[in-house]
């Protein structure tokens, strides 16, 4: 249904004329999460553990925030759809490994030095989300006036996603010609919120520790090293596409690291544990 095709002044609508906008708040809307979640561990054997788990999700809504606009107040079904948070696959997998080699060594030396060392980890990888906002550059299609949040383009044909870094080139994320502003006195229409999805994200860490018993015959009392590598592969994730659909970029990913943190960091301690 048109809200306003002939441009009148949307404060000539208003069911209360003259007051401009009244912001009215409401706890109201609903969501719907489902997921498939799987786990499989191995227990410490031999020194070795890991576990792997897996979930694939979905997530909707009418709104994912506190204090959200909705376009259309009469009408809030239009804005169901993939939440802000939506991420479909979640796959993290974390390992122990007791290093056996010096460990009950006869040589005391051999034992302290190369002895009682610990290797663990965890590898995390995951789909993206939706930009923030969504595909939307804050014009009034509708023509009711301000108060109205954001207004979304609509999506004319299922676009191409050729999910390519742009750096400072004009490679594509999605194929930003699918997309083109609702008609003139109109709402875009139910799934156009959040149907594009920015990259993902994957993250390697790692940890060496080793104990050292300062007093012979206590074990209790110990000196721990411990050696931390987060993204111990320097692996850059690529932040989410321009979704601005006025911007020279739009549909591009042009930068890395502000999205998902990517610069290796390396940690160390040494602590006295009694």
């Amino acid at each position: 249904m048109q809200a306003n095709p002939s441009g009148t002044n949307p404060d000539s609508l208003r069911p209360y004329r003259g007051y401009s906008t009244i912001i009215e708040a409401q706890n109201v809307g609903g969501s719907n999460y489902h997921s498939l979640q799987a786990n499989l561990k191995r227990r410490l054997t031999k020194g070795f553990l890991f576990g792997v788990a897996y979930t694939w999700s979905k997530s909707l809504d009418y709104a994912s925030s506190n204090g959200t606009n909705v376009p259309n107040v009469y009408n809030i079904g239009i804005n169901y759809g993939p939440s802000d948070f939506d991420t479909r696959h979640v796959l993290v997998t974390n390992y122990v490994w007791d290093i056996p080699y010096a460990t009950h060594s006869t040589n005391r030396l051999v034992r302290s030095t190369l002895g009682d060392w610990q290797f663990s980890g965890t590898i995390q990888a995951q789909s993206g989300r939706p930009p923030s906002n969504g595909i939307s550059n804050g014009n009034d299609r509708a023509g009711v006036g301000p108060g109205s949040g954001n207004q979304y383009w609509v999506q004319t044909r299922k676009p191409n996603l050729p999910h390519q870094f742009a750096g400072t080139g004009t490679a594509q994320w999605f194929e930003s010609a699918a997309y083109a502003p609702a008609p003139l006195g109109t709402f875009a229409p139910r799934g156009s919120r959040n149907n594009i999805y920015g990259p993902g994200f994957n993250s390697f860490s790692s940890a060496l520790q080793k104990s050292m018993h300062v007093i012979p015959g206590h074990d209790n009392h110990a000196l721990v090293f411990r050696a931390e590598a987060f993204n111990y592969l320097n692996h850059p994730n690529l932040d989410n596409p321009d979704v601005s659909p006025t911007s020279g970029t739009f549909g591009r990913v042009t930068s890395k690291g502000v999205t998902y943190a990517s610069e290796r960091q390396l940690q160390f301690s040494l602590r006295y544990a009694f």
